[in-house]
């Protein structure tokens, strides 16, 4: 009997374990579908509004992701205006709140772009916006390019661009201290469309925004323009370069680093920077820029002083500044070598300093190879006076050391070096690459080519002055390279950025897109056609 009761509980529980499993649900395919509009309350493009509060209804539960970085309300609208909900959470419509009075006869855009999202798979909504009118008709008319930067290789991405109305109250200090009459973004792309726009004569702006307070902070923010202003309606795509401007030098208060340093912080350009003392007798001093921040150093050898005055001069910019005396400690001279060990064969020998070297004794020097035979060599301070570069053949597979015998240096401050050596070794040419280009379709040179990693850095530069000068990067480490041209229109040697009120757009890049991959041992040719 107990057997049989054993023998119907288990039917009974495989039962139920079986009917369990049957119940079990499988799962669909993932929703891959974004959110729909079903309703509007206005509906779109309304005209004549009026209203202070408008719902925007969904197919499904939706929630606003990282929308405070997408909105963009068009004309702007101070943040005082309006208030959107859900700012978290989720809900199957958008509130927007109208707190204050519209303008009239306006078009007004709140252009979500792709912060609208389901709550589950978090599918985007693309460029999702919201039209509506305080006149009698929408503004129809719109506007569309690309965004690229002028010298980086990488775009940027959720550029603002803006339009200014040219009528009687248009200057080109608007894009300072005004407001544009519209808005748009790049969002997470290169492209840009502007839409709802009224027939117009405008100024185009591509801003990178990083405050959102749509005007232009040059100091850290770039910028890009159309050399015309634009009529609209324009079927034309247009193209935008954003470029970094060069700020005007300022300096700021100085202070003591040292005993014998003095430090002025500053932004801008400092190449055409004055530092003097004045009100004091005449001593040597040395002005350098320090290598690891916006600071410029004037080393000085007075010893006894209640207060030293400067005056801070470049063509546009002239200021005074005072700095009283305070107890501090002298510097040490400390130099390393550029290398400990290995010597790249495109590379020069370098000696680094912490305080500027002012004279080198050359006969206390000497440089030998693996052999010990002693190898000719030239030696020179760099313009910054911290660097003491040297100049000899180097050949593969070799080893050198580099004798530095007392007094060999001196610094600033009458210091001299004790004996030091260093020693170091070169690589077979087995383990590096070479990049042969051809660059054709250039129209007027020179041209300066810019080879970089995969962070932009720049590796190496030449100088093309015409299309029968070779260009050769011999040496390369193996890795990924990138090509840039840059066509040098005032031949000095350099990029040169833009300038807005001057109307001057940046030098041209030409970015090669596809990359070089370097391996050791290889030699490669391309060639590069210039688009």
């Amino acid at each position: 009997m107990k057997k049989i009761k054993l023998i119907f509980l288990a039917l009974i529980c495989s039962s139920l374990i079986n009917c369990a499993k049957r119940g079990i649900p499988q799962g669909g395919p993932e929703d891959e579908d974004p959110p729909v509009l079903l309703n509007a309350e206005p509906a779109e493009n309304s005209v004549y509004f009026k209203e202070d509060r408008i719902r925007l209804y969904f197919n499904e539960y939706i929630k606003l992701k990282d929308f405070r970085k997408q909105l963009v309300v068009s004309p702007p609208l101070d943040k005082s205006f309006y208030s959107i909900s859900p700012q978290s959470g989720a809900s199957k419509y958008i509130q927007i709140d109208i707190k204050e009075k519209l303008d009239e006869n306006s078009t007004y855009v709140f252009n979500f772009g792709q912060s609208v999202v389901d709550n589950n798979e978090e599918n985007k909504l693309p460029f999702f916006s919201y039209a509506f009118s305080t006149g009698e008709y929408i503004d129809s008319l719109y506007l569309s390019g690309n965004i690229t930067n002028s010298l980086e290789r990488k775009s940027d991405d959720f550029i603002s661009t803006f339009l200014y109305p040219i009528n009687e109250n248009y200057s080109d200090s608007i894009i300072y201290n005004g407001l544009p009459n519209y808005v748009g973004s790049s969002l997470d792309s290169t492209s840009f469309k502007m839409t709802n726009l009224k027939k117009g004569k405008y100024l185009l702006l591509a801003l990178k925004d990083e405050n959102s307070n749509y005007k232009f902070d040059p100091e850290f923010e770039k910028i890009g323009f159309v050399d015309e202003f634009i009529d609209l309606p324009l079927k034309d795509s247009i193209k935008i370069n954003l470029f970094k401007e060069e700020i005007p030098f300022k300096s700021f208060k100085p202070f003591l680093e040292t005993e014998n340093r003095i430090g002025f912080g500053f932004k801008g350009k400092y190449k055409d920077v004055e530092l003097e003392l004045i009100d004091q007798k005449k001593t040597d001093f040395v002005i350098t820029k320090n290598k690891d921040s916006d600071t410029l150093n004037y080393w000085f050898n007075i010893k006894e002083y209640d207060s030293l005055k400067f005056v801070v001069k470049s063509p546009r910019y002239e200021e005074k500044f005072t700095l009283k005396y305070k107890k501090m400690e002298k510097d040490s001279l400390v130099i390393n070598p550029s290398t400990k060990s290995v010597l790249e064969l495109n590379e020069k020998f370098k000696i680094y300093s912490n305080i500027p070297i002012t004279n080198i004794n050359k006969d206390q020097i000497n440089v030998l190879n693996k052999d010990s035979l002693l190898i000719p060599f030239s030696v020179e301070i760099d313009k910054n006076k911290f660097d003491v570069n040297f100049d000899f053949e180097l050949l593969p597979n070799d080893n050198y050391i580099v004798n530095l015998y007392p007094d060999a240096l001196t610094d600033f401050l009458k210091t001299t070096n004790d004996t030091i050596s260093y020693k170091f070794k070169t690589k077979s040419r087995t383990e590096y690459g070479t990049l042969k280009l051809g660059i054709s379709n250039v129209k007027e040179y020179p041209i300066i080519i810019h080879l970089t990693n995969n962070k932009d850095e720049l590796i190496r530069k030449k100088i093309l002055n015409s299309f029968n000068d070779p260009c050769v990067f011999e040496y390369l480490k193996p890795a990924d390279y990138f090509v840039k041209v840059i066509f040098d229109e005032n031949k000095n040697k350099i990029w040169d950025t833009g300038n807005f009120l001057n109307r001057i757009q940046p030098e041209e890049v030409f970015h090669f897109k596809e990359e070089f991959v370097i391996r050791a041992n290889w030699i490669i040719e391309e060639k590069i056609v210039v688009e």
